[in-house]
Formats: C-alpha cells, structure tokens, sequence
C-alpha cells in the first residue's frame, strides 16, 4: 500500500444486507456485487465500536454494559432509600440525569445500580467527545496508533448532519477517516414496522453513499463502507422482571441486569441460582448461556463478575420493560428527539440487534470503493477491522491487535471507477 494513501470509512451500522437490492438502494447493491468485500460476524452486543477501532473485545476493552462490585454494607439512609417504591428512586435519578449528562443507568433501581460498575460507551459520549475512542481499556484505537495529525473520528446522529457532510468529507490532511452515520441504525429501532419509511431512509442513504463515494474518488481517497449488523423485526415482547420478581425468590439473593436484548444474572445464594436457572430455561423464544458458553460467541471472560448467567431474547423478541425504560425519560426523549417519536405511543423497540449472533440481522459487511484490493477471506471478525486498517495504510497493527488484515492492496495506486463500469 503506497504509504501515501487515504482511506474514508463510511461507517453506516444498521444498513441491513437483506434491504440492499437493485430497487431500493441501487448504488450499494452495484458496490456489493462489482467490488471487493466480505461479510463480517459480529459479536452479541450493542457496542461493537470500541471493539472495531481497537481490536481487541470486551473480554479486554471491558465495554460490556457493567460487572458486579462487592458494595459497603447500607448506612441509615441507604436503608431507608431501599424502601423506597423503584418508580421514586429511579424518577429522582432521571431528573439527576438531566442536571449531570455523566450520570448512567438511570432507569435502572437503586438497590441494583449500587451493585454495578459501569463498562459503557453510549453513543452520546463518542457524539460530544471523540478523544474517548483514542484509548479503549488500556487499548489504543487505530486512531491513536495514527495519531491526531493522521487520523480522525467524526460522529453524525441525524440524516441533515450526513448532508452537510458531504460539503466537507472526505477531510484534506488526514490519512484515516472515520466517520460513523448513526441515523440509519437509531431510526430503525423505532420504525422498522413501518416498511415505507424505512425503504426511503434506505434510498436516501444510497444516494449519499454515491455521492460521498465521488467526492473520495475525485480527493483520491479510497472510501471503505463498513456496516456492522442489520436489525430484525420485533414482533413481541418478555416481560422477564415481572417473573423474576414473581419466582418467590428474596431480591437480596441475586442481581440481574435487563438489556433490551439480554438480560444478565448473578447468584448470592445456592438457592438462588437453582430456582431462577430452572425458571430461566422454561422461558420461550430465550435461549440460555452460562459465561463460559459465551466465549463461543466472542465474549470471553475467565470469571463470572460480567453476568453469571445470560438469557437472550431470540430474534423478533426483546426484554420490556428492561433497564434503559423511564416512564419520565420516554417522555423526554419522545419529545426532544424527532427519530424517538414514536416511543410516546410505544415505548417497545420496533427493530433490534445485539442477540445470539446465529442470525441474518447480526451480520456485517465491508465494500472497499476501488478495485485494486482483494479479500483474504469470504467473512472477517470484529476483530480484523482494526489491523485491516492499519495494513491497507502502510502501518503494522498493534501488538494486542487479535485479528488479522481481512483486505489487502493488490495492484497499482487505486484507479477511479464507478459500480458496474
């Protein structure tokens, strides 16, 4: 790879491979079928970024929502707050949340919250600030190997803002954008059941990808369209804390923790475990992992301090109510954010990811927009990513990179070439 060229990675998560056909999105389908590209399996979580840019998991980076800490026995007042209704506790700590944005979890009881430490990257910290992708757990990123001068991370929630990127993408000076277009995906959770509104998304967001993809040809930058997973229809919901608290089970002898597609558990008592396990595995359209099941699925920790036991939704299903859903908080984010409105007459996901990664909608895929380059394999880990970049830039992976280069340049400079030319 000659050590001056450019990549811009257009990072579009939520860009369903199923949607992509000549119809709807004519553009990305001719990327898919005349250039060089590869699937890309995904592991079962929403945060696959801080995993991508370092390449490493979160069996090492640690973004894995939270672990269980050991917790100081409960002063007066903290007996008091647990007698508290969870409605009160987590009310109050939604109108915290307002006054400190640093504040997490909000939606989730304070009895339970107290129990965490918090390993999260939500996408509005990455929005405000971008210096928090340098360094993952101890990890540098790809765009601190590069450094500032060489590199740069820019973060787009609405459609307007993939717009007004087009007036300044790709950036002169740097070596690796990377550039992430959340719409797509944020939309898609509350919209998925409304085919006509998702499929003019989808043609809008295949005509920004031409046109993004002239502009890096005429900068002489090779574009890299990354998309990291899909989203499946909901079709119905498990109220999984309503059996829970119904299994006759005393709370003080477990945790648990509800994602929207997973939910985690930690035992105190024998009793305890066996009583909720037997419950847990008679619960339709679920599937049940212990931890160490989970290293089949890229999720690899040698002790049970990130969930001892995972329960996750299978595909079409999800978790409701779970530990991100506030009465008071759907309010304000129905309100304040016109891709949530939906959620004021439905607070349930329409679409979803971050399940068991054995189906359609938890897979990837990666396009490079030149032709110079081949793939070293028909389907690349979330962990090639970060070492993939740094060979098609000249530069080696880092040492704890775990992956390997899933592209490599094959030919002379990039030549400038539109699909199906």
């Amino acid at each position: 790879m000659p050590e001056s060229n450019k990549l811009f990675v257009c990072y579009i998560p939520g860009m369903d491979r199923r949607r992509v056909d000549e119809q709807q999105t004519p553009y990305v389908h001719g990327l898919l079928q005349d250039y060089p590209s590869c699937r890309l399996r995904t592991i079962p979580s929403t945060e696959l970024t801080p995993t991508l840019l370092t390449g490493v998991g979160p069996g090492k980076n640690l973004i894995w929502q939270v672990s269980r800490k050991d917790v100081d026995p409960l002063t007066t007042i903290g007996k008091l707050l647990n007698l508290l209704p969870e409605g009160v506790t987590t009310t109050a700590q939604c109108f915290k949340h307002f006054i400190d944005n640093t504040y997490d979890l909000t939606a989730v009881p304070w009895w339970r919250r107290r129990q965490f430490n918090l390993h999260r990257m939500k996408y509005t910290r990455r929005e405000t600030d971008p210096n928090c992708l340098n360094e993952i757990g101890g990890y540098s990123s790809i765009l601190k190997e590069l450094g500032p001068d060489e590199s740069g991370y820019v973060f787009c929630k609405h459609f307007v803002d993939m717009e007004k990127g087009l007036s300044i993408f790709p950036r002169a000076g740097k070596r690796l954008d990377f550039v992430e277009f959340y719409g797509l995906d944020l939309y898609s959770h509350w919209h998925l059941d409304k085919i006509d509104k998702i499929n003019d998304k989808l043609r809008y967001v295949d005509s920004f990808v031409e046109r993004l993809h002239k502009r890096c040809r005429d900068a002489g930058v090779t574009m890299m369209l990354l998309v990291d997973h899909g989203q499946e229809l909901i079709r119905e919901s498990i109220n999984i804390q309503k059996l829970i608290k119904n299994s006759g089970v005393p709370r003080d002898e477990y945790v648990y923790f509800c994602e929207v597609s997973a939910v985690r558990f930690w035992f105190k008592t024998e009793r305890a475990r066996t009583a909720i396990t037997k419950l847990l595995q008679g619960v339709e359209h679920t599937a049940l992992q212990t931890y160490q099941q989970m290293h089949d699925h890229g999720i690899c920790f040698d002790d049970p301090r990130f969930g001892e036991l995972y329960l996750f939704a299978n595909h079409g299903h999800t978790f409701f109510p779970h530990d991100f859903y506030n009465p008071l908080a759907n309010l304000f984010l129905g309100l304040t954010d016109r891709l949530l409105r939906p959620r004021l007459l439905n607070a349930r996901h329409r679409g979803n990811h971050g399940h068991l990664p054995n189906h359609p909608a938890e897979e990837g895929y990666l396009v490079m927009g030149e032709r110079d380059y081949d793939v070293t394999r028909e389907t690349m880990e979330v962990t090639d990513f970060a070492p993939t970049v740094m060979s098609l830039l000249g530069r080696p992976p880092a040492d704890h990179m775990n992956g390997a280069p899933a592209v490599i340049h094959a030919g002379p400079p990039a030549r400038l070439s539109e699909p199906g030319a």
